[in-house]
């Protein structure tokens, strides 16, 4: 291993720590604490099944719509250009930032149109409706950010690796922490692996159950933004909302395709 990896890796190490004490406490909004309390526990249940509906939807059979809302081919290029220059010249602090400003141009550019999307929606007093809209700003962004890194994102264990970024990033306190290490274990054993090794139903299986989990995470995450998403002009602090969620997943994201993408040019 270069000098240069170990410093790359133990700086890796330390963004990752830092995202954990960053956000270890549950720091629930006061507005949220206080809408809970009025959301009676049937409308409760119509958002969530509505969540699990839309998430299903898009993530299942959504990629193909998806895709054509940004220049994958484009993007690929760039990867591969940045990558070719990284192996000519030598791994270095320099040329990994290139797959890293590439990555965080994604999560800025998807911010905004989350932040728009969000704030539209909840001035008209649309709160469902943006649902599979906000799922799909999120997916576009993971994709994006996997792309940056040099990852497909179409396969079952990239699927299943997608769906544990989100529900991991969305937790706080021990069950973060305990799930980053799971997910990292994850990251070991995908670098390791060939196809041969991946059992096709134990995988889809794994998909299934991943799913349900993401998708009630998400819930919980944006619950009651999108009750008074659903309410004109106040619904602008749920839309609001939207954009803190995409942040933290896509923070996260990045931080996770970065240590694989490391693991990939060790040397």
């Amino acid at each position: 291993m270069s000098f240069s990896w170990e410093n790359e890796w133990r700086l890796q190490n330390l963004k990752e720590e830092s995202f954990l004490t960053k956000h270890i406490m549950d720091k629930t909004p006061g507005w949220v604490r206080f809408v809970r309390r009025k959301v009676p526990a049937s409308l409760r249940r119509t958002l969530e099944s509505a969540f699990g509906k839309a998430f299903f939807m898009v993530f299942q059979k959504g990629t193909g719509i998806i895709e054509k809302t940004y220049k994958k081919d484009e993007q690929r290029h760039t990867y591969k250009t940045s990558s070719k220059k990284l192996r000519r010249e030598g791994f270095s602090a320099a040329g990994v930032r290139r797959f890293d400003r590439q990555a965080k141009r994604t999560i800025v550019k998807n911010s905004i149109i989350s932040l728009f999307e969000g704030l539209v929606l909840g001035l008209g007093g649309m709160g469902i409706p943006d649902i599979p809209v906000f799922v799909s700003v999120m997916l576009k962004s993971i994709y994006e950010i996997a792309i940056s890194f040099g990852f497909d994102y179409t396969s079952d264990e990239e699927k299943l690796f997608i769906l544990n970024i989100i529900d991991t990033a969305l937790k706080s306190g021990d069950e973060l922490r305990g799930k980053n290490e799971k997910l990292n274990r994850l990251i070991d054993a995908m670098s390791e692996a060939d196809d041969e090794d991946m059992d096709e139903h134990v995988i889809k299986l794994m998909i299934s159950r991943q799913v349900d989990s993401s998708a009630e995470a998400l819930s919980k995450e944006l619950l009651y933004g999108k009750f008074i998403q659903g309410k004109a002009i106040i619904g602008i602090i749920g839309g609001m909302n939207d954009v803190t969620c995409l942040k933290k997943i896509t923070d996260y994201a990045v931080l996770k395709y970065k240590r694989r993408f490391l693991i990939k040019y060790k040397e």
